[in-house]
């Protein structure tokens, strides 16, 4: 055994090296190790398919490729090997992954005990409007405004309801194929009455295709944001909503994904809150809970897509243009 060939014996994660057919020129005992512990098959499996990327085909390494086998979790780097193949260090981060999880779930009474408190205090505002109102009503039973009060609270309760449910629980989707200008321009009429003070500016391509996507669920994103804009400008200023196909290099490089973008009139997310936006009970709203945009990443995330802030008071939507095969 020569002193390299030692050197990568010692080596205690896996260390494959392969031809450029994919054929294993040598693996250490680290290696033997992994491949006795997943089988055979799923050995070949996890060695082939770094290699089937674009990038590893063009002779470039590539760092942090995940890829899971059953119950087990690997991140896989690739580095070329002149001309002769590829040399492959596998790490195994299962272990990683299940503390993580450890850890949220000790974490979770702290996470109830927050998420309670706010429902309460959120739900003090229409509960005690509720209680007015009905005081009230109880004078002049045919007072109908009371009652448009009562139903209006009511409803800001459901909606409070509605949003922690998402977070919550798995959401369960109703794809069919939409125009999105249509959901959106529905969720414009669904705010727009409420706020005369808005100027809504729609910038859309018209030459999209129909997404597949649940209307219902979409709408309730873009009414998130759009009312979050609305809370940024204080109620007075200008929406813009643009639409087309995103080309962004790192998740749309083929186009194949239509851009959502909306931008409100404000001054943006404060920097110290940019890496907070989408994470549930942590809001930058006095009295806020922080679920709208939580449960909007979500939903956008279980549709293919990415929800993200741009900067310069922008969010952007990225959801996949449908296959062929989907239609």
């Amino acid at each position: 055994m020569d002193r390299y060939e030692k050197i990568l014996e010692s080596i205690e994660d896996p260390v494959v090296v392969v031809d450029r057919e994919g054929n294993v020129i040598y693996t250490n005992q680290a290696g033997y190790t992994l491949k006795s512990q997943i089988g055979f098959s799923n050995f070949n499996n996890l060695i082939a398919y770094p290699l089937n990327l674009n990038f590893v085909k063009k002779g470039m390494s590539v760092k942090g490729i995940f890829f899971e086998v059953d119950d087990s979790k690997f991140l896989i780097d690739v580095f070329p090997l002149e001309e002769e193949g590829f040399t492959l260090l596998i790490r195994d981060i299962t272990r990683f992954i299940e503390m993580e999880e450890t850890s949220k779930k000790e974490g979770l009474i702290v996470t109830i005990s927050k998420l309670l408190s706010s429902i309460f205090h959120d739900m003090k505002g229409p509960i005690g409007g509720i209680k007015g109102a009905a005081q009230l009503l109880k004078e002049d039973i045919q007072d109908m405004e009371l009652i448009d009060d009562i139903l209006y609270e009511v409803k800001r309760i459901e909606n409070l309801i509605n949003e922690i449910t998402v977070i919550t629980k798995p959401l369960k989707l109703f794809k069919k194929y939409n125009n999105i200008h249509k959901v959106i321009d529905e969720a414009i009429k669904t705010v727009e009455k409420q706020y005369k003070e808005i100027k809504f500016e729609r910038l859309y391509d018209p030459s999209l295709p129909d997404l597949y996507i649940d209307p219902d669920y979409m709408h309730r994103v873009f009414v998130n944001i759009i009312r979050n804009g609305i809370e940024a400008v204080e109620g007075k200023g200008k929406i813009s909503i643009s639409t087309g196909i995103s080309w962004d290099k790192v998740y749309s490089p083929k186009g194949n994904k239509v851009y959502v973008r909306i931008k409100d009139s404000g001054r943006g997310v404060p920097e110290e809150m940019v890496d907070k936006l989408f994470i549930p009970f942590v809001s930058g709203k006095k009295g806020g809970m922080g679920i709208g945009l939580s449960s909007s990443y979500k939903i956008v995330k279980e549709h293919g897509g990415i929800l993200r802030y741009l900067g310069d008071a922008t969010f952007e939507i990225l959801l996949p243009i449908p296959e062929r095969s989907e239609k």
